[in-house]
């Protein structure tokens, strides 16, 4: 029993860290994008303030780059009262503990707000995917919305309601970011396709022709929907543990494909796998509790 314990406290801080890991590459890879990478440009939401909404050139300049270093801010910040919280050699008193998590839901608040911001700009913007755009980043919103709800959790219990709520909230945004990127698959969606024929692996490319690349691309998809499916339906750590170590794949993929130029795009992917994994160590929490999720 107590070893029971142990290991699902072990499991709880590896969830929470991985959450906080995943959101503070999210916020420096969208840092990178928009504001560090050598081929920078404004964020979808200087498209809809500026072109959309005719806002004035430099106000609209200000508001992105402010929501942008907001979220390189946060990126930090995230990471430096995690530390604070788990290292801190004096215990917290419960005003204070109140204030940490104060501090930190707002932090992450803002981080979701931009994210939010930012995909309804893409869908307001964007490609004939467009549409689907908040459906694709759910991931990227969950993470910081389900480390939230985490972090008022005082007492751990996985019978707990906020426990069940963060965890379901996380298991449904993975499997719809999933399903949608293997519609997006299925469709052969151009982006997708040019990651395969221009990827390279030790020099040599992964495919050679654009037939090839288009079967392979539809078997990925219809996989990548069948995981959604199974993630939720049967919650296996199995599964959720897969769908990490491809996430992360996919994500690296914008590198193998254009070049280590593209380390925002790899790093704003981050909860593609961070979140995934979050779920294989809830999962294996829920194993060792003996409980099944309502």
């Amino acid at each position: 029993m107590v070893n029971d314990r142990s290991s699902i406290d072990a499991y709880w801080r590896l969830a929470i860290w991985c959450l906080r890991l995943s959101i503070s590459f999210q916020c420096l890879g969208i840092a990178g994008r928009y504001l560090l990478a050598k081929f920078e440009t404004e964020s979808p939401v200087y498209g809809v303030l500026y072109f959309e909404s005719e806002f004035h050139e430099s106000t609209a300049q200000l508001i992105d780059d402010l929501g942008v270093y907001g979220c390189l801010i946060a990126g930090v910040a995230i990471l430096v009262t995690g530390f604070y919280s788990a290292y801190s050699p004096s215990k917290h008193s419960d005003r204070a503990e109140q204030r940490l998590v104060l501090i930190e839901t707002l932090i992450l608040s803002g981080v979701s707000i931009w994210i939010l911001s930012m995909g309804i700009g893409q869908t307001i913007r964007g490609d004939l995917f467009a549409r689907i755009t908040l459906l694709e980043i759910a991931v990227r919103l969950a993470t910081p919305v389900t480390l939230i709800i985490f972090l008022r959790l005082k007492n751990l219990n996985v019978k707990n309601y906020l426990f069940d709520a963060g965890l379901i909230i996380l298991l449904l945004a993975t499997s719809t970011t999933f399903a949608v990127h293997g519609y997006k698959a299925i469709e052969l969606y151009g982006t997708f396709l040019d990651y395969l024929l221009l990827s390279q692996l030790f020099g040599f490319p992964l495919v050679t022709n654009q037939q090839t690349a288009e079967t392979l691309l539809w078997i990925i998809g219809w996989i990548d929907i069948g995981l959604a499916v199974a993630l939720v339906a049967l919650r296996w750590q199995g599964v959720a543990l897969y769908m990490a170590a491809w996430g992360l794949l996919t994500a690296f993929s914008r590198v193998t494909a254009s070049g280590l130029e593209a380390w925002p795009e790899v790093l704003i992917r981050a909860a593609n796998a961070g979140a995934p994994l979050t779920l294989f160590f809830l999962f294996r929490m829920k194993s060792f509790s003996k409980d099944t999720i309502k």
